[in-house]
């Protein structure tokens, strides 16, 4: 800097004005340089670092696919112990070893099986500053693919729980032994019978197994080839 000063004066001791002029202008393009040359490597560091942030949440959401698909599977033997039990009622053919022992009676009246998952994916997605690749993108649609199916979930769930619902009023209002059962859960033969023979019980029986198989429980497998495609997208796309 002490050159620059030292030249500068010379130029104007010797009225060199225009060579001066040039020169600032020299200075003044050095410096804007200068700032561009730090811009961009302050700009390079912030890519860097949300590049890495992103491949940091990409690993996250695998490990939450893995956890949310298992307890997925585990929820599809569930729904099939439950349709094998309903069939029973039903007076169907039915796979007697996947039938819980002692539950039926439980199971058909009470239980109302629901798919347990939290919402910590889109949390990890939604609260996470995204890059523009196409792993961020597949992120997003992942988070929207979360947001539906858990909404679907939440709908078939409530019109279950309104169909057992209905199906107690109506024993509660037809059947003298429903004080005994739901006073001691004790359910004698008239009981028994009613539940296994009574055509419009086993008409309402019919519905929830409906609901649980056919809507509830495609649901439930839509949405778990869903999650594996699209972990297998975003391990594709990682890999890359």
């Amino acid at each position: 800097m002490k050159v620059f000063n030292k030249q500068r004066f010379q130029l104007m001791q010797g009225k060199q004005f225009q060579k001066y002029l040039v020169y600032a202008i020299g200075e003044i393009i050095l410096v804007i340089v200068g700032i561009l040359i730090a811009l961009g490597i302050s700009n390079w560091n912030q890519e860097k670092q949300l590049e890495n942030a992103n491949k940091d949440l990409q690993k996250k959401v695998l490990v939450q696919l893995d956890k949310d698909i298992n307890s997925i599977e585990d929820f599809q033997k569930d729904i099939d112990s439950l349709h094998q039990t309903y069939l029973k009622v039903l007076g169907r053919a039915y796979d007697k070893t996947k039938v819980k022992d002692g539950s039926m009676l439980s199971t058909v009246l009470f239980e109302v099986n629901t798919l347990s998952l939290d919402k910590h994916l889109n949390n990890l997605i939604e609260n996470a500053k995204l890059d523009d690749s196409d792993a961020s993108q597949e992120l997003i649609d992942l988070n929207s693919t979360y947001k539906l199916n858990l909404k679907n979930f939440d709908d078939i769930e409530n019109l279950i729980y309104e169909k057992m619902k209905n199906n107690l009023a109506e024993i509660e209002r037809t059947q003298p032994w429903y004080l005994e059962l739901i006073t001691d859960f004790t359910c004698r033969n008239d009981c028994i019978n009613y539940l296994l023979k009574d055509e419009g019980h086993k008409a309402r029986i019919a519905s929830l197994r409906f609901l649980f198989v056919n809507g509830y429980g495609s649901l439930v497998d839509d949405f778990r080839e869903d999650l594996i495609d699209s972990k297998i997208t975003l391990e594709n796309l990682i890999a890359e």
